[in-house]
Parts: C-alpha cells; sequence; structure tokens
C-alpha cells in the first residue's frame, strides 16, 4: 500500500484585532508591519471601513489570501487574511452584507476548518449572534471565531468597571452558543483568574476585554498560548494564539457522488448514454464480476467529468453575472435608475437560478435549507447535526498500553489495533463442546416448502425491490455510489448487477470492492469516551452489497418468527421492546418480596462483534436454512476487509474473521438466531430455576443481545447460569461482562444483605433496562422514570427559548425531541400518571410555545389537525391514552399472547381479558382485580370509551356467563356449559347480524334443548341494554379502531388520530367571527379547507404561520390595544380616520385597498385570467364558486396572494403601505429557493410548469 501524505508545519500563529479603520494608506501599512512583527499567519481584523473597491491596496501589499465581507460605506468591514505559506485550502465563503462578519471554510492538510472574522454590534443585539452560530453551526469542521464581540463575556473580572449589565441577554445568548457548539474562549480557559483587558475606551473612561478567540474544544489540546499584544496604532490589543497542526495523514478525498446531480435531466441522460456503452462495448470477454468493478471505475470518472465541466462553467457565468450586479449596486448607491433597477433584478433572478444548480455546498442550498425546513427542523435539524459532529469527535483515547493519547494518528492505529483484535476468531474452526452443546438442543426448523422458498433461485426482481425498500439519505460505502444511484438507474443496473450476483454466487466470492467496508465509531450513551470499547463500530458497506443483504434479509424476514421463541423481541416482526420490560414489570409486582428470587440483567461485550462465524454457519443449518440460501450468506463472510475512520483518519486495512457487521441489514437476524441456542438451553436446563406464576414458568427475555433472566432457588440457578455462559462463550465468542451486569433481589432484606455472593453489581436501587429504570418497587417508578425527564425536557426547552424560531417551529421542535421520549415511557410504564403530570407539562409548553409571552390562542385548539385550524401540537394525554390502548389491542388479538398478557390474564378469573372489559363496572371491574398495570388499562379503556361518544351500555364482546350486570350469567352454572361450548359473548348469539333462534343455537353450539328458559333470560338481558335484538350491537369507535389494527407497528398514531378526531374544540369561533366582520356566509367546509391550505400552499414554514395567524386572528390592532390602553387611539395608523378593527387593518382600509387592486390586475396580468378582489379570497384564501381557475393558476395565485399579506404583515406598524414593486421583488426572491426545494423533492419538471408565467413576467417587467 503506498505511503499516505503527510506533513508537518510548526506552530501557526493565528491573530485577531479591531483595527479601527484602514482607509488610509499609512494606516494600513502601520498595520502590515505590526502583523509581520507578530509573525502572524493567519489575520482577521474588523472594523476595515474599506469597500470593496479599496480591497486592492490590501491585495498589493499581502502575501497571500485575501478574504473580505466590506459594508456599503465606509464603516464596519472585516477581513480575513491567510499567508501563502500555509496550505490553506478554500471551500466556501459566506459573507454578512453589513459587514458584520466573513466565514471561510477550507482545509489545512486533512482538517476542515472554519474561519470566522466578526465584529460585533454595539447595540445589545442578540439576535445577530443567534443567526451567526445558527450559520456557522451547519457548517461542517472545526471553527477559530476570533474578533471583536462588543460585549464582555464575564463583567466582573473583564471590565474594570466590574459590572456590564446593558448586554446581559446578548451575554447569555453568546456564552449558551459557546456551551451548545462545544467552543471554548481560549485565553479565559488558559487565564482562569487573570485580569487584562483588550480594549481601553477615552471617551467612556473604562477598560474591558471584548476581543476573544473561540475555537472547538477538540483543537485546545493544540493550542500553545493566547495572548493580548500592547495597545498600538489601534484603542484595541491584537489577540494571538499558536496553534500546532502536527502531522496529519493527508488521504485523498473520498469520492461521494452528490445526489443532486441526479435531479438534473442533463446529467441522468448522460449517465444513462455511458451505462449502455459500457454494457454493450463489455460484454463476454471479462467476468460479470470484473465488468462490474470496471463500471464503478469507468461510470465514476464520467461523473467526475461530467461534474467538473459543469461547475467550471458555471462558476465563469456566474462571476460574470456577480460583476455586473456589483457594478449596478454601485451605480445604483450613487443614483436611482429604474432601467438599471429592471436589469439587476433580471440578473438576480438569473443568478439565483444559475445558483440553484450549483453544488451542494453552496450557500443557496443552506438557504434553501432554511427556507423549506428552518420552521419546521430544518434549522432545529442543523443545530442537532452539528451536536452531534462535536459529539463524534474523538480527541483523546486510552491506548491498549493504558496511556492516554491525543495525537489523531496514534488515535486511529489504536483503534485500528483494537478492532483488528476484536475481530480475529479465539476459536477453532471444530468443537467437541460446540457440538455437545447444540445436539442436546430442539430447534424449530422450516417447512420443506419454506425451506425451498429460501433456497430459490435470486431473481431480477428481488433485487429491484431491494432497491425500492433502502433507505435513501444514507451514507454511501467506500465506492462512494448512494442508493439513490441505484434507484435513478436502476433499469440499466439490474441485469449487470444480477450476473455479477449469480457469478460471484458460483464462485464463492463477491468482487473485492463488495467486500470492504469502512467503520465509523458512534459514542454509547453514558459511556466514557476515552474508552475504546465505548464506541459502537458502524460498517459503511457499499450499497450493491448492501442490496444483496436486503434481499436476503427480506426472504429471511417472513419466518423468523417461528424461528425464535417469543421471549426474544428484538428485530423479529410484531414484536417490540415494551413487551419485555411489561414482563419485567408484572413478575417484580406478582414477586413483590418474594425471597429467593432476582432479575439478573446481563451486558455482553461487543455482543453482535464477537459472534464466532465458525458457530454460527454451524448453528444456521440447524434451523432447516437450506443450502442455496447458507452459500449466500457465507458469500458475504468470505474474506471481508475493513478500514477504520476516526476523525477524518482511514485506517490501513483489517481482515475480518468474526462478527455480525452493525450496519447490514441481514445482521441482526443472523445474530438472533445465533443467541437463541443460548436461550434455548435456559429454557431447557432442570437446575436453573425460574419463576412460576399460575401454569407458566418465566426465565428470560431479550431484546437481541439485552437478556434478563428470572430466577428463584439462587443458589442453584446462578452458578448454572455463569457455568452455562461460560460453555457456550467458548465457541459462540459471546462474553458476559460482569462488571456491567446487574442482579437484583426482590426481597428487601436480601438487597441489603445478599443471601450470596454473585460477580454482578447487586442492584439495590434497581438497573436501568432497555433505557428505562427498573426499581424493586412498582409505586416508585413512575416518579423514577418521570421526574427527571420532566427536568430535562423544561431544561431543553428553556434553553431554546431564545432561539429564532416561530410558533410553528417550536411545537414541531416539541414533536421531534420531546415526544419521543415521553411516547417511550408512555409504552414501557403502563401505570396511572399524576394528578398534575399533564398540567405541568402544558404549562411547560406553552411558555415555550409561545416564548414566555402571553398565549395568543388556547393549546386546546393548538392540538387539533390542520382543517380544523389547529397546527397539531401533540396532546401528551391522549397519547398516553394511546398507548395504553394499543397494549389492550392484544387482549383482542388472536395472535400468540405476549408473555406480560399471560401474567395479567391470571389476575382475573375465568374470563379472557377481552370480555372482562366488558363483564362489570369500572368501579368493580379494578376491584377484582390486584393487577395495577390491568387497572389502569382498564380505566384508561373506559376514559377512552366516554371521551369518544361511546354510551352504548352493551357490546359485541359483553360476556354471558360470568357477568356481574347479567344475574343469570353470574349465578348459574348452565352458562357456563354454554361458555365452554363456544357461546362466550354476545356477539356468539348472532349470525350475520342476525340473532340466532333457540334451534339455529342448539345446532350450532350443541346447546342443549332443555335451556331454552335460559335463551330467554339473555334475551331478555340484550334488550334491557340494548332495546332490541334484531341486529346485532355495533361496535364503538374505540373497538372499530382496535380491531381493524393488525398486531404490528403505527398503532399508537392510529388510535391517537382516533381519540383526536372526537375532540370538541373547534375554530368556530374564529369563523363566525369572520362571517361577521366580512358579512357573507361562509361554509364550514370552505373553512376547513382554507385552514387546511394554510399549511400545504407553501413549501416555506413561516408562510405557513403567516396565513394561519391571519386566519385565527392573532393581530394585535389598534382596536385592541386601545382596549388595553385608553390613551391608545383606536384609529387605523395608515388612513388615519377609520376605526382599527382586523378588517379594516388587512383590507378595507382605502390605502390597502388600492394595494390589493394593484395587486390582483398584477396576478391577473400574470396568470391570464381574472382574480376578482374579494375578501374572502384575498384575505382567507376561498374561491368564489363561480372561478374557473386551473389547478396550476390556482398554485401560483395562492402564493401571490400570500405574499401579498407577508407584506401587510411586515408593515402592520408602519403608517405606510407597501407597493406591488415590492411584491414583485418578494415573488423574485421567492424563485430560486422554491426551484430547489423541487428539485430535492424530485419535482423540477413540475417548477417550470406552475412558475413559468411569472419568470416570463419578470423578464418583462419595468420598475415604474
Amino acid at each position: 500500500m503506498d505511503q499516505p501524505y503527510t506533513c508537518n508545519l510548526s506552530d501557526i500563529k493565528v491573530t485577531s484585532w479591531n483595527v479601527r479603520g484602514l482607509r488610509k494608506l499609512i494606516k494600513l501599512k502601520q498595520t502590515l508591519s505590526r502583523i509581520k512583527q507578530l509573525k502572524s499567519k493567519i489575520v482577521f481584523l474588523q472594523e476595515t471601513h474599506l469597500t470593496d473597491c479599496e480591497l486592492k491596496s490590501v491585495r498589493n501589499r499581502w502575501p497571500g489570501q485575501v478574504i473580505h465581507a466590506s459594508y456599503n460605506n465606509y464603516a464596519r468591514g472585516v477581513i480575513i487574511l491567510i499567508h501563502r505559506s500555509i496550505p490553506f485550502q478554500l471551500m466556501k465563503i459566506i459573507k454578512d452584507p453589513a459587514g458584520k462578519y466573513i466565514i471561510t471554510q477550507g482545509t489545512i492538510l486533512s482538517i476542515t476548518l472554519n474561519l470566522v472574522s466578526l465584529y460585533g454590534p454595539n447595540e445589545n443585539k442578540p439576535k445577530f449572534f443567534e443567526d451567526l452560530f445558527l450559520t456557522i453551526s451547519a457548517l461542517q469542521g472545526l471553527y477559530i471565531i476570533g474578533g471583536d464581540f462588543n460585549c464582555t463575556l464575564n463583567p466582573s473580572i473583564d471590565r474594570s468597571t466590574g459590572s456590564d449589565a446593558y448586554k446581559a441577554q446578548t451575554r447569555r445568548l453568546i456564552n449558551q452558543f459557546i456551551l451548545d457548539i462545544n467552543l471554548v474562549e481560549v485565553w479565559r480557559e488558559l487565564n482562569p483568574d487573570k485580569i487584562e483587558f483588550s480594549c481601553h475606551s477615552s471617551i467612556h473612561k473604562s477598560r474591558s476585554r471584548i476581543d476573544y478567540f473561540l475555537v472547538s474544544r477538540e483543537l485546545l489540546s493544540r493550542i500553545k498560548q493566547c495572548q493580548y499584544d500592547s495597545i498600538v496604532i489601534s484603542d484595541h490589543a491584537a489577540v494571538s494564539l499558536s496553534i500546532h497542526l502536527g502531522k496529519f495523514i493527508h488521504n485523498p478525498p473520498h469520492w461521494r457522488l452528490q445526489t443532486k446531480w441526479l435531479q438534473n435531466p442533463e446529467f441522468v441522460k448522460f449517465i444513462e448514454v455511458n451505462i449502455e456503452n459500457y454494457f454493450e462495448l463489455n460484454t463476454d470477454q471479462t467476468s460479470a464480476s470484473v465488468r462490474w468493478e470496471g463500471f464503478k471505475a469507468y461510470i465514476r470518472g464520467e461523473i467526475l467529468s461530467f461534474t467538473s465541466t459543469k461547475n467550471k462553467q458555471q462558476r465563469k457565468r456566474m462571476e460574470t453575472l456577480d460583476k455586473r450586479i456589483k457594478s449596478l449596486e454601485l451605480e445604483l448607491n450613487v443614483s436611482d435608475d429604474s432601467t438599471k433597477q429592471s436589469e439587476l433584478l433580471s440578473l438576480r433572478t438569473e443568478y439565483n437560478k444559475l445558483s440553484s444548480d450549483a453544488a451542494a455546498k453552496s450557500l443557496m442550498w443552506l438557504k434553501q435549507s432554511y427556507y423549506d425546513q428552518g420552521e419546521k427542523a430544518g434549522r432545529l435539524l442543523a443545530w442537532r447535526i452539528k451536536k452531534m459532529q462535536s459529539e463524534r469527535a474523538i480527541n483523546s483515547i486510552k491506548t491498549s498500553s493504558g496511556n492516554v493519547t491525543v495525537d489523531p494518528l496514534e488515535i486511529n492505529d489504536s483503534f485500528r489495533e483494537f478492532y483488528e483484535k476484536l475481530y480475529k476468531s479465539e476459536c477453532a474452526q471444530t468443537s467437541e463442546e460446540q457440538d455437545i452443546f447444540l445436539d442436546q438442543l430442539q430447534f424449530q426448523t422450516l417447512t420443506e416448502n419454506t425451506k425451498q422458498e429460501l433456497d430459490r433461485r435470486l431473481t431480477i426482481e428481488e433485487i429491484s425491490q431491494a432497491i425500492k425498500s433502502i433507505n435513501s439519505g444514507k451514507t454511501p460505502g467506500p465506492d462512494g455510489f448512494p442508493i439513490e444511484f441505484y434507484k435513478t438507474f436502476q433499469d440499466k443496473l439490474l441485469i449487470p448487477l444480477f450476473n455479477m450476483y449469480e457469478e460471484a454466487y458460483q464462485n464463492g466470492a463477491l468482487p473485492p470492492t463488495l467486500r470492504q467496508a469502512m467503520i465509523t465509531l458512534i459514542l454509547k450513551p453514558g459511556k466514557p469516551p476515552a474508552e475504546r470499547s465505548s464506541y459502537r463500530p458502524i460498517s459503511l458497506m457499499s450499497v450493491d452489497t448492501k442490496i444483496l443483504c436486503k434481499v436476503l434479509a427480506r426472504r429471511l424476514d417472513p419466518y423468523i418468527s417461528h424461528l425464535v421463541h417469543n421471549d426474544q423481541n428484538g428485530f423479529v416482526p410484531k414484536r417490540q421492546g415494551f413487551h419485555n420490560i411489561r414482563r419485567v414489570l408484572n413478575i417484580i409486582h406478582e414477586k413483590f418480596d418474594a425471597k429467593d428470587t432476582a432479575l439478573l440483567s446481563l451486558d455482553a461485550r461487543q455482543a453482535f462483534d464477537r459472534i464466532e462465524w465458525s458457530y454460527l454457519f454451524t448453528v444456521l443449518p440447524r434451523y432447516g436454512l437450506g443450502n442455496n440460501f447458507l452459500k449466500w450468506v457465507k458469500l458475504l463472510y468470505t474474506n471481508p476487509k475493513a478500514n477504520v475512520l476516526t476523525n477524518n483518519i482511514v485506517s490501513n486495512p483489517i481482515t475480518l474473521e468474526r462478527s455480525t457487521r452493525q450496519g447490514c441489514p441481514l445482521s441482526p437476524m443472523l445474530f438472533i438466531l445465533a443467541i437463541e441456542p443460548l436461550a434455548m438451553t435456559i429454557r431447557m436446563r432442570t437446575d436453573i430455576f425460574g419463576v412460576q406464576l399460575g401454569d407458566q414458568e418465566h426465565r428470560l427475555a431479550l431484546y437481541a443481545d439485552d437478556l434478563i433472566v428470572f430466577m428463584t432457588r439462587l443458589s442453584i440457578s446462578i452458578p448454572k447460569l455463569i457455568q452455562q455462559m461460560e460453555v457456550f462463550g467458548q465457541f459462540s465468542g459471546y462474553n458476559i461482562n460482569d462488571s456491567k451486569s446487574s442482579i437484583l433481589f426482590l426481597n428487601k432484606d436480601e438487597r441489603l444483605n445478599p443471601i450470596m455472593q454473585t460477580p454482578f453489581i447487586n442492584a439495590k436501587e434497581g438497573f436501568v433496562y432497555l433505557g428505562v429504570k427498573i426499581t424493586p418497587n412498582i409505586d416508585t417508578i413512575v416518579a423514577t422514570n418521570y421526574d427527571p425527564l420532566i427536568s430535562e425536557v423544561e431544561e431543553s426547552l428553556n434553553k431554546w427559548m431564545t432561539m429564532p424560531i416561530s410558533v410553528i417551529g417550536r411545537i414541531n421542535m416539541i414533536k421531534m425531541n420531546i415526544l419521543p421520549k415521553f411516547l417511550y415511557l408512555f409504552q414501557s410504564l403502563p401505570l396511572p400518571l399524576p394528578k398534575e403530570f399533564f398540567d405541568k407539562l402544558n404549562g411547560i409548553f406553552n411558555r415555550f410555545i409561545w416564548n414566555n409571552k402571553k398565549p395568543r390562542l388556547r393549546l386546546r385548539l393548538l392540538y387539533l389537525p390542520y382543517d380544523r385550524g389547529g397546527l397539531q401540537l401533540p396532546n401528551l394525554r391522549l397519547y398516553y391514552w394511546a398507548a395504553q390502548l394499543r397494549s389492550a389491542m392484544f387482549y383482542f388479538s388472536t395472535e400468540t399472547p405476549p408473555a406480560w398478557l399471560q401474567i395479567e390474564q391470571t389476575s382475573v378469573t375465568n374470563l379472557q381479558l377481552n370480555l372482562y372489559l366488558y363483564s362489570a363496572s369500572l368501579n368493580n371491574l379494578k376491584k377484582m382485580t390486584n393487577n395495577p398495570f390491568l387497572k389502569n388499562t382498564i380505566d384508561i379503556w373506559y376514559k377512552a370509551h366516554q371521551y369518544m361518544g361511546d354510551k352504548s351500555s352493551i357490546s359485541r364482546f359483553t360476556p354471558i356467563w360470568g357477568n356481574i350486570c347479567f344475574k343469570a350469567g353470574r349465578a348459574d352454572g348452565g352458562f357456563k356449559i354454554w361458555a365452554d361450548k363456544g357461546v362466550q359473548k354476545v356477539a356468539d348469539l348472532y349470525k350475520d347480524g342476525s340473532f340466532l333462534t333457540f334451534d339455529q343455537l342448539c345446532r350450532i353450539y350443541g346447546i342443549p334443548k332443555k335451556h331454552f328458559f335460559k335463551y330467554l333470560q339473555v334475551k331478555h338481558f340484550i334488550m334491557s341494554k340494548y332495546k332490541q335484538i334484531v341486529s346485532e350491537p355495533p361496535l364503538s369507535h374505540l373497538e372499530n379502531v382496535i380491531l381493524q389494527m393488525p398486531v404490528g407497528r403505527g398503532h399508537i398514531s392510529s388510535v391517537y388520530t382516533a381519540l383526536l378526531t372526537h375532540d370538541k374544540e373547534s375554530a368556530i369561533d374564529k369563523l363566525d367571527a369572520w362571517r361577521a366582520d366580512i358579512q357573507e356566509e361562509i361554509q364550514e367546509v370552505d373553512w376547513e379547507t382554507a385552514c387546511l391550505k394554510a399549511q400545504r400552499q407553501s413549501i416555506n414554514t413561516r408562510m405557513k404561520l403567516l396565513q394561519y395567524k391571519w386566519l385565527m386572528r392573532t393581530y394585535i390592532t389598534p382596536v385592541k390595544l386601545n382596549r388595553w390602553s385608553p390613551v391608545i387611539p383606536d384609529s387605523c395608523s395608515k388612513c388615519l380616520d377609520g376605526k382599527g378593527t382586523l378588517l379594516h387593518c388587512v383590507w378595507s382600509c382605502p390605502k390597502l385597498q388600492q394595494y390589493w387592486v394593484s395587486i390582483t390586475q398584477t396576478l391577473s396580468k400574470i396568470v391570464g385570467a381574472s382574480i376578482p378582489v374579494e375578501a374572502k379570497l384575498c384575505v382567507l384564501g376561498i374561491y368564489p364558486k363561480n372561478c374557473d381557475f386551473s389547478i396550476r393558476q390556482i398554485k401560483l395565485i395562492d402564493f401571490g396572494l400570500l405574499q401579498a399579506r407577508r407584506l401587510i404583515s411586515l408593515y402592520w406598524k408602519k403608517m405606510d403601505v407597501p407597493s406591488s414593486h415590492m411584491w414583485v421583488k418578494e415573488m423574485a426572491s421567492c424563485i430560486a429557493l422554491e426551484r430547489l426545494t423541487y428539485i430535492v423533492r424530485g419535482k423540477g419538471a413540475y417548477f417550470e410548469e406552475i412558475w413559468l408565467p411569472l419568470i416570463e413576467f419578470l423578464r418583462h417587467y419595468e420598475v415604474n
């Protein structure tokens, strides 16, 4: 292997300095001389006061790169100077148009850096820093941020007066962002107690330290010193740091196809032609594997050729446009000219269109993300990605020698050594102990038909379905081709792929690139980051390998539940982890304080990574998997290799000899098949004693590798279990980590004074299992789990409070970050919550949504779906109900019941749980069982029925025998005979919806003829409850939902939706107010359409919120202000005449009437149809019945009217009104961002169809 390129760089001095103007040549010379004297190689300058035209004087005198952001007059201005001796490769520049900051992204060798020079505002403007930090948080790489922040971070020691209350909000915000994106203020970190100042104000007679360097904490170990120099030339001191970059591997750039090119029709056609040409020229001269490997290399070269050519052409045209735009801007700064205004608008439109086709790293794509997703989750998503990236950087690691290293090369070498050892087999190929162990087990096996189905020949259709089923947006493997490439060109790639797979199967080996993988590392939650074992290795396989794995996984998936006992709930269809938790809770409850009883939670060392292949391929045939299927699986595990990626450094390859690779679609199923023999042995052994409940013995539960064992007679069971684990581990690789495994004795005295010594942790207060804290007392488990979560949520929402996110954005933050955490506990803990629980959460949500201001809309309205006037804020109470009701669904299921259901069934007598629900009143039902989980489910069941308006006193599931409400059925043993013969519930008395006659009942069920009186009794009972017996009682709303759902996923959402449908809240009061204002009838169906359209007519969330606020009447009008304070006039601020009601401020004001007429006339020209000037349409978006617009016209009209409303909102407090010219500019500015989003969503052609009339209009538009 070729040696990677390395370079040894000595310390680099980086300086930041507010120079207070460089317009005078002598000052510039002084400054550059000072920089030379300081030996600075990277320099951040602030307040240069230079315009673009004047930068030439700096370029002529600085030997290297000059990157700047200027303002349009002689003020502000920032510069980054990079000396030519620094091998800085520029990637991206982001300029502040106000000249307050510049962001330069680039690399020095293999390190991606974001250099930021900033000049903070003199005023208290926290929004400046919010926008800046949110922008840089979306950039990959490490940060060096230097500049004059104009704000002390700790006034008590950073200001001579000892205080600075003026910028308290800005200070808090900066300090919070420092924490959030893992920055450190270097000088203070190195000098925690030292007092020194960087700025002297002769006017205010004060000194302060307001010039800083903020750097990524990962860089701190590389910084040798940081100091302030003398205050000379300027009234600010230069602050400098020395950073040592050391030796770095310069890996060749890892090529990856940017999926945006797949939205380019020209590119797609180009690739299609090249694919056809390649496979036409390369037919049978070489093997299918060689052809495939050659194809990937060939097409990669063609892609590089195409994209580089296009990028060059595009850059040249954009540079020409940029120069002309800048020239026009300078000319217009001197004198206004309508012709030049029109030309400038046209050029900007063309420039934006070109920039939408630029590289994905372009700033326009970042803007698109903000435009499309910024108020959904986009801004927050970039934020989270940045935080995740921070966390994934590995700054230090403990090597095998026990030393801690911070050197990236040594870190990578250490991980390579670790994984080389981990993946090296420790077992012989054959093992007598293994055969003895496996021979004693009775495996579940596939039927002969199923075996043949698995063994059948690979088909092209299977490959196609596998490609479609793999999620897009995933990181590609080492070859750089993402799944989107295969989805786009699958018609042309399916046959070559199929031929390659078939040939590899025959030869017993995959092509080399299909055997390669890249191991990336993710720190496990709560694990120490300096330990190599704390990281979860994820194998990034090439997509062509993943497709084959997916084919095999899709074949095996339908049968895995037959092969694996229902104790295993991980990676098995229709099984979930909450089954295990509910089972654990039931056992703890039933055996509360039981002696000589314990739960053992076992932690396996790198369970997936240690599975021995010799064992795996001995076990798999015992399940009846056919030889052909096994040969495909073995193909994937023949001579695989992997490189380890850490801190952008790629190791030399290692050979894998064991493991089921995490990241492979097939691996989870292979792992649970490999671990199942251990579970079978624990169930089978007579010297390991489980927990007996009724006629069922509970021994263990599994979720993939998470194993929990239920035991009694501990002095016998525990030693035998440990012995069994050791035997199994000798040949399988499975190894228990005693120091991380926990034992919970159920008896209180035994927890304090264990009856025996074990190598496991004595979990006196409980242990964490599948993310839930299990405590020995059920009464404490709710507080133990929910209290920390509520505190965490409140802290997070308070931290996010100051973020510039709107109401919809905040609701989406709750959906994305808060709801899943509660939902998991709702499912896992089927216990009642405190009365104040939801009220407390609602208060927290309300404060966050309205940013600690008075709510303008009631929370219950926000819960509703869009068409009913809501914003789909999660209603946690209903989600909690839905989670409990989803568990009740298993009462009605005909599938094999989960183990917890069998325990809860034993807590009631005689009746199945689905019948027990209807056998008595709610109070009696809860009295007749002592199981708290069943009690809670019953309670929610009845509350949900009441909430949904189900008032029937009888159900199809109402039992006959054992029904407290049916006296005869309760006391007469004859009805027990009916139940034994199949007449258990009311539904059994009906056939095809009709009540059975007594003769039919006797014939169908074998009911004795002498039971006619009983027949009359039950008939009378139904009549008394249902008032008739002709037709079968209908299913309740809740029963309909529960019975129509198969066992699986997505049920909580279905139940939640059904519950929300019956919420009595509505926005009709808002509709009535509009009816009164407009004095025109508005149908409810039109109102619902308008509410729904408010959330769908624009891809931009702020636009959605704008229309929503209009519909919900949340704007503060002069009339409202006058009502709050009579000194404020209630008249319109624009016409100064009419009363400032909402309708007047948005519609009937004479000045606004002129505006609306102008907008509708212009929009009519664009769409080529007459648009009526009506309040219902312009204000509410409801079209008159006689309008006949096409769908495309409606889309453009809706968007145009929405922009018109937006301008009114922007001018809400102003005395003048917006103009139609402003509206045109707003429409023009949206085109590029809209187009980008259409491209991202694969609808580029559709964009042209909708927006072409506007584009044509702008080409001929003239500014009046």
